[in-house]
């Protein structure tokens, strides 16, 4: 054992070699040891055992007999050693074991015929005829046993390294990013966190670091990133339910900058394997559809579409909790007359003005949308009275009609306003649209440049203007 651990420092240098190198390194070894075994007594340790240290080290040949014997076991130690760090090389291992029987065989062989110098083993005198022939018969019967099993050994690893092959050039050649952690566990064996242990050519860019910088590194540490963001926990959870996690995930962080990648984890033992693509430009293009989709190009205020949908929701909203909606209809009075003497790209300017005072106008929670031309709809949900939301319209109504400024010319405009208020005068969106419509027609038949409230007397009589 003390002998082991001395050549430990010398074992693990040889490790890194290439496997060719250790198979040499394997056979030169057997070579030296195999000429002292066969050509050599070894009978020191006997003559030890029978004379005694003392009377033996009075022999001539004691230092060369213990130095033959420890070199020869030191020879059997690392060929030991290096054969099981070649393990997964079975022709190699096979070998290996093979002539090391050979040589422990021979070895015993030369010792016992040593015993025929004491007297008490003389019963060993005829011992190497038979461990002659029981080597042999072990050595016939392992191979017949071993042989057929390694056979198949062989061709299970050949298919297994195939397979491996296969999956290599995948995934290098992939141009998805593409990785393999292994699983940390706890003290009670639960998978905390992850160790890199594969990432591909395309991963490497995506970090802008080489892989050899990365592998078996604690994914936490490397990257901070995954326990600000949650990820660490969704890919815990791969791991501990087996199912896969999918989804977009916007990341931002200082090896991969501003970018969403579309995320695909399944589990793999008691590790996962990650493959991950970036969507930025689709992101980019989808949002933008999208916001083509639901907001007007030229006031940047969500268009009829997304009006539909928010006054729904605020609907939704005030039935739940028993509250009331506003609905505001505006239009700009005589927009036809300033568009036509202003052009049309001023025409533009003064809406997109308009626009912005009805924002300041209101809260940030309020709907502010474009339905088209120079009408605009303003929904305010969960106010405290009508007189309240009545002092709101009133004021949307002072702020627009200020003065604006196009280009170098001061620009005078008024506004009419009709409010419809949910569920009083309306119960669906369709409805309160229509009623908020109508009353804004009944200020601009009455002079313009105000308020009107839709009330049920004013289908036979007006209603109320301000």
């Amino acid at each position: 054992m003390l002998l082991a651990h001395r050549l430990e420092p010398f074992v693990k240098g040889i490790r890194p070699a290439s496997q060719r190198a250790r198979m040499v390194l394997s056979f030169i070894l057997f070579v030296p040891t195999a000429l002292i075994i066969l050509n050599y007594p070894l009978g020191q340790p006997v003559g030890i055992l029978q004379h005694g240290f003392h009377s033996a080290m009075s022999h001539a040949s004691l230092p060369l007999d213990l130095a033959a014997s420890l070199l020869c076991l030191a020879s059997l130690i690392i060929m030991g050693r290096v054969t099981y760090s070649l393990r997964d090389n079975l022709p190699f291992v096979f070998t290996g074991y093979v002539l090391f029987l050979f040589l422990f065989f021979f070895a015993i062989e030369r010792l016992i015929g040593r015993t025929v110098l004491w007297p008490q083993l003389h019963w060993l005198t005829y011992g190497p005829q038979w461990v002659q022939m029981l080597s042999s018969i072990m050595v016939a019967i392992s191979a017949a046993v071993v042989l057929p099993h390694l056979r198949f050994k062989v061709e299970d690893s050949a298919s297994a390294r195939k397979e491996h092959d296969k999956f290599l050039a995948a995934a290098e050649s992939s141009l998805d990013d593409f990785y393999i952690f292994d699983g940390i566990p706890d003290s009670s064996g639960n998978i905390v966190d992850f160790r890199f242990a594969y990432i591909n050519p395309n991963a490497e860019r995506r970090l802008n670091t080489r892989r050899e910088n990365l592998l078996g590194k604690v994914l936490t540490e490397v990257r901070p990133f995954m326990l600000s963001s949650g990820l660490i926990e969704n890919y815990r959870d791969v791991v501990r339910t087996g199912i896969p996690f999918s989804g977009e995930v916007f990341i931002d962080d200082e090896m991969i900058k501003a970018t969403w990648i579309h995320v695909q984890t399944v589990k793999l033992g008691d590790g996962i394997a990650i493959t991950s693509r970036d969507v930025t430009e689709r992101k980019r293009l989808t949002d933008h559809v999208s916001y083509l989709a639901h907001y007007d190009q030229l006031t940047g205020l969500p268009n009829r579409t997304l009006l539909q949908d928010r006054l729904r929701q605020a609907i939704l909203r005030a039935q739940r909790h028993n509250q009331k909606v506003a609905v505001f209809m505006l239009d700009i009075d005589h927009f036809k007359r300033v568009n036509d003497s202003l052009g049309h790209s001023d025409g533009d300017a003064l809406l997109a003005a308009v626009g912005n005072r009805l924002l300041s106008s209101v809260r940030d929670t309020d709907t502010i949308a474009r339905m088209g031309g120079d009408e605009f709809v303003i929904v305010i949900p969960d106010f405290k009275s009508v007189e309240d939301v009545k002092q709101c319209g009133l004021q949307i109504v002072e702020k627009t009609a200020r003065p604006i400024i196009i280009g170098n010319r001061e620009i005078n405009i008024t506004v009419s306003v009709g409010l419809c208020i949910y569920p009083d005068f309306g119960l669906e969106a369709e409805q309160l649209l229509k009623n908020a419509d109508a009353a804004m027609y009944v200020i601009k038949d009455t002079g313009r440049n105000g308020l009107h409230i839709f009330t049920e007397s004013m289908l036979q009589v007006g209603g109320t203007s301000f």
